[in-house]
């Protein structure tokens, strides 16, 4: 669960683009080898004192999976590549692609409101399901606002999170603007539960991980005994363990585990080989669109990005280059997918603020500028 807004995720993007330049244009065909990307991590991670660090790259007929330093400093235990790592905000792509599937099923639309599901707001009967999966439903962020600002240890569940927010004036008309929020896809969670009528994780699992092959991705828990867990640091001054942080709180919008390995078994979906047609993979990758007509791009002064479905996506010319940020207490993660050559890289790490090295990572290898 990210606690920040979309001007600090750009701010990192942008930073990353002024200090490095493109040794590879975006789209083209990757010649990427294992040594290559030894030597691209190895050297970040050196430089950035990034504990362990996980990488995986899908493509065409070619998979690369590497794993680097430590899972736990303290016992000295070694990144490998079934490491459960947290994944933060990544899944909210998992949020989206189940409504999507549901959406496929009839059993629901984009453009209902979220009052046909939670008549007790009528406060947000302009709020579609549309408007959370691309950021653009005004609720304020809950990492803002009290209690959940200054207890993000305790384990709220979704229904108190939502009840709380509600209670909050929207920050904009929906549609208006957009800007990152965490609530929106608490509500989308809580939505499949009711549509269904099965818990989120169980939903998760059932129709997205399994299907797809996923071994070590689940809703994660802090009680729970996973095997190969990672620990969350920070660095400052020196490396120390990083504050402790609710998964329950978070829930779809930043509570699930994973591994490099597993997410970019995504890639099937974004090719429409598994889960979701070609249509539903056309609008999950659209830029979201405001109330005026225009597609939001934020592009002051630097990368152009947009929300997708479940997605922060950047923008190369016409182009979209579908991807996702993530980061909780301890833990950052990234992937994008590149269309045109089929490409998926996932990366995972395990140090608080380490976005812009895994972006960095990623841009060296392939480039996300435009031609």
């Amino acid at each position: 669960m990210e606690k920040r807004s979309i001007c600090v995720v750009l701010a990192v993007v942008i930073l990353l683009f002024l200090v490095i330049a493109a040794p590879v244009s975006a789209e083209t065909s990757p010649q990427v080898t294992p040594e290559k990307v030894d030597e691209v991590v190895t050297g970040i991670m050196k430089e950035k004192r990034i504990p362990g660090l996980s990488i995986a790259i899908s493509m065409p007929g070619k998979t690369i999976e590497r794993s680097y330093g430590s899972s736990n400093k303290e016992h000295n235990i070694p990144v490998e590549r079934d490491s459960v790592f947290e994944i933060g905000s990544v899944s909210k792509t998992f949020a989206a692609i189940g409504i999507l599937i549901l959406q496929q099923d009839g059993k629901l639309s984009v453009n209902d409101r979220i009052t046909k599901y939670f008549p007790q707001y009528p406060q947000w009967h302009d709020i579609t399901l549309k408007h959370l999966l691309q950021h653009t439903s005004g609720i304020s962020e809950m990492t803002d606002t009290e209690p959940f600002k200054s207890n993000q240890k305790k384990d709220w569940t979704p229904q108190e999170v939502i009840a709380r927010m509600a209670a909050e004036p929207l920050d904009y008309e929906p549609g208006q603007k957009a800007r990152y929020s965490n609530v929106g896809c608490i509500i989308l969670g809580l939505v499949i539960e009711k549509v269904t009528g099965v818990s989120y994780g169980d939903f998760l699992d059932k129709r997205i991980v399994k299907p797809l092959g996923m071994t070590h991705t689940v809703l994660g828990s802090k009680s729970a005994i996973v095997p190969k867990r990672v620990s969350g640091y920070i660095y400052a001054g020196k490396l120390m363990n990083a504050p402790y942080a609710s998964l329950i709180l978070p829930y779809a919008s930043g509570g699930m585990t994973s591994t490099s390995s597993d997410l970019i078994k995504l890639a099937k979906v974004f090719t429409a080989k598994a889960l979701l047609t070609k249509r539903s993979i056309g609008d999950m990758f659209s830029p979201a669109r405001l109330n005026n007509g225009t597609e939001f791009v934020f592009t002051d002064p630097g990368l152009p990005m947009t929300f997708g479905y479940g997605l922060d996506s950047i923008m190369i010319g016409s182009r979209v280059i579908p991807a996702k940020t993530g980061g909780i207490s301890g833990f950052n993660s990234f992937f994008a997918y590149f269309p045109e050559s089929q490409t998926m890289v996932a990366l995972t790490a395990n140090l608080d603020n380490s976005l812009g090295s895994l972006i960095s990572i990623v841009h060296t290898l392939f480039g996300l500028k435009d031609k």
